[in-house]
């Protein structure tokens, strides 16, 4: 795809993603993961608001499966896109779903320089973890399938709801936790920490490794959102999902 098409794909998904509104991409000439990376740093940049962390999407086979991904991927969370606390969510259109899942804090620069990349130091640069509910949707009319155009408009990732407060928690058991949802007028689902990725420190190396690769590196303060726990959610205006993340509390969000 040549230069002067990545600029105007990624205008044309900034706008879209800004105005909530669909458009008519073909998102499926986009030859490389590379290019597809590349758009989706333009979008980003054009949508013109600070980078407050990353979200990852695949991160469990479950996910990938329902999303038809091949593999993980990632994407920024821009400023308009992070909640903490919040009761209500608007749902734009092209929304697939939410999934429940864990955000980190990051307490420092990850990887410093020369450190090694791996669950054991992504463990030592986090500062705390919250629950949490991410909102996955596309902004294309037409669902197209595939890696490269799931990671060009924005990784799929609409909005990112913490709960409440950072929680301080012993992060080597967090891959035993237990997550118990429930989605008003329909029966609880349940998943675990563990199937994203084993731990979710596991997502937290995953992503710095993927950024160092690109030059890049994950900064204090910044947020990381590490993939569904449980299966993804249909979810629609008027449904309540609340999610209990044992230790770590619960999240909850009611859609309009």
């Amino acid at each position: 795809m040549y230069f002067e098409l990545k600029d105007t794909t990624a205008e044309i998904l900034a706008k879209s993603r800004r105005h909530e509104e669909l458009c008519e991409l073909p998102l499926d000439l986009i030859g490389s993961e590379q290019e597809a990376y590349d758009i989706q740093a333009f979008a980003q940049n054009a949508l013109g608001f600070g980078r407050k962390g990353y979200a990852i999407v695949g991160s469990s086979e479950p996910c990938r499966q329902a999303l038809g991904l091949a593999k993980p991927i990632y994407s920024e969370i821009p400023a308009l896109a992070l909640a903490s606390a919040a009761t209500a969510f608007r749902l734009p259109p092209g929304v697939i779903g939410a999934q429940c899942e864990i955000t980190f804090t990051m307490r420092r620069t990850f990887p410093d320089a020369d450190e090694r990349i791996s669950p054991e130091t992504a463990a030592d640069a986090v500062a705390g973890c919250r629950p949490a509910i991410g909102i996955l949707g596309r902004r294309t009319v037409r669902g197209i399938a595939g890696d490269n155009a799931a990671i060009a408009d924005f990784g799929l990732h609409v909005a990112t709801l913490q709960g409440g407060q950072t929680v301080d928690v012993d992060l080597s058991v967090l891959g035993k936790l237990d997550v118990n949802v429930f989605l008003f007028k329909e029966a609880g689902i349940s998943g675990c920490a563990s199937s994203v990725m084993g731990h979710p420190l596991n997502a937290v190396a995953w992503l710095a490794a993927a950024l160092s690769s690109r030059g890049k590196q994950l900064q204090a303060g910044d947020i990381v959102a590490t993939g569904a726990c449980a299966k993804i959610l249909c979810v629609h205006a008027g449904q309540h999902v609340a999610a209990d993340f044992g230790p770590l509390g619960q999240v909850e969000c009611i859609f309009e």
